[in-house]
């Protein structure tokens, strides 16, 4: 794959949304202004999609939740709203023109376009109760079960390429004896803590690491991998949904690192399957053109006010989707970070791209400023207010044609949409899309 960027990470603890990173002075702050924002969000919290299947594979039976398998909780409502809040007040103080009155914005500035499940729906609810409560504003969503825009695969529109699927994949997993020394703690982590202490109990640990590929390219892990990943994804949520500690992996993680420790494998299965290029270009391109069309500017256009004909020229848009449609983006992006206590390129509930489109008052040039955010652990769990003292981690997107800034790491528009480009290919790219 011809490398077109070189990137670095920089976590930055103690930024914001899209607030600045540095400090400088007040004129420097003044010369860019957010004039547009992106967000392509996870839903929040929720408990497992399928109790029966862990309670199956571990002989166990796993704590009950108070709504039903896949929807979003009370907690995870709460803790969107208040990150909503949170991000819409850096927008607001980073000058993002909404046209607000008495809080609410003007009609057809705000958009938000939602996958069709109870948990995203009700995300996208959450968001806008947090950013613009009593305003009315609605959210939007497919009228069928599955949305081309995030169902690509699995609704056969993408075709990734089965032999390259499986050679990427094979680049990074090797040789099914590797695998298991490289997990083989891993393993032995999730066995000790969710396995009942009988003989047929977690048998696929003791499975052999394999890769199957469908004849469309969609892949199903052998082994420990897939249903390792659905265990580690669920005690992360236990956690962070605050269910008391004695439940949390049966009362064996304790704290944020122990939940990250058991997380291994969870970690395994995007490093090794999610993230390979071929399967996210093909899941992500239609998606990726819609982005696109949404931090490209209207020649001639008003930036404060959308086209009539086109939502997602509203100064801001939000897609609220699943963490595999945010590892599909981050990943033809080439967008790696490390927030505190999760596994690398982990994507939390309420993980959120955000893409912002500032203008540099002094020159008419307009850049593009990209930032992966999330909750802590700890946030989610303690639902803890979020302020200058306990802020949202970010991680900033860097590259070598871009540049520091009052603001944080600015890349013009024309090297971020290359960039955005560059991975593209031909699937959906003519189906009807928002429909």
């Amino acid at each position: 794959m011809k490398k077109i960027l070189t990137i670095n990470l920089l976590l930055a603890s103690l930024c914001s949304g899209l607030a600045p990173c540095s400090q400088a002075a007040p004129a420097d702050n003044d010369r860019y202004q957010l004039e547009k924002v992106v967000m392509l969000i996870r839903h929040g919290v929720r408990p497992q999609t399928n109790t029966a299947s862990l309670d199956k594979a571990t002989g166990l039976l796993w704590p009950e939740w108070n709504v039903p398998d896949g929807f979003l909780t009370g907690h995870g409502y709460a803790g969107m709203l208040a990150q909503a809040a949170w991000l819409l007040k850096t927008w607001r103080a980073a000058g993002l023109p909404l046209n607000e009155t008495a809080g609410c914005p003007a009609a057809g500035n705000v958009w938000v376009w939602t996958a069709p499940s109870q948990r995203t729906k009700a995300t996208g609810t959450a968001l806008l109760d947090g950013m613009f409560p009593g305003c009315g504003i609605p959210i939007h969503f497919t009228a069928h079960k599955a949305d081309p825009l995030f169902d690509t695969v699995a609704m056969g529109i993408a075709t990734p390429d089965k032999d390259k699927v499986y050679q990427q994949i094979e680049e990074r997993l090797g040789s099914a004896a590797r695998a298991e020394k490289t997990y083989r703690k891993a393993v032995a982590d999730l066995r000790q803590a969710v396995c009942a202490e009988t003989t047929n109990s977690c048998r696929f640990l003791d499975n052999p690491w394999k890769i199957n590929i469908s004849e469309h390219g969609k892949v199903k892990s052998g082994g420990p991998l897939s249903e390792g990943a659905n265990i580690g994804e669920t005690i992360r949520l236990q956690y962070s949904e605050n269910l008391p500690l004695s439940e949390v992996a049966f009362g064996h993680a304790r704290n944020a690192r122990q939940v990250s420790d058991l997380m291994a494998l969870h970690a395994a299965k995007y490093d090794l399957i999610s993230d390979t290029l071929e399967n996210a270009s093909h899941g992500g391109s239609l998606l990726m053109r819609q982005i696109i069309r949404a931090f490209t500017p209207r020649q001639g256009s008003n930036t404060s006010l959308r086209s009539d004909n086109d939502p997602l020229q509203s100064p801001l848009v939000i897609f609220a989707a699943h963490d595999t449609n945010i590892a599909q983006i981050q990943t033809m992006l080439g967008f790696n970070w490390q927030l505190p206590l999760y596994p690398r390129n982990d994507i939390p509930p309420g993980g959120a791209l955000i893409i912002g489109r500032y203008l540099d008052t002094q020159t008419g040039q307009r850049f593009i400023r990209l930032t992966f955010t999330a909750r802590t652990l700890d946030q989610w769990r303690q639902l803890s207010p979020l302020n200058a003292q306990d802020p949202l981690p970010v991680a900033e997107f860097r590259h070598s044609g871009c540049r520091e800034t009052a603001v944080g790491e600015l890349c013009p528009l024309n090297v971020f949409t290359q960039l955005a480009k560059a991975h593209l290919v031909n699937d959906g790219k003519d189906l009807p899309v928002f429909q």
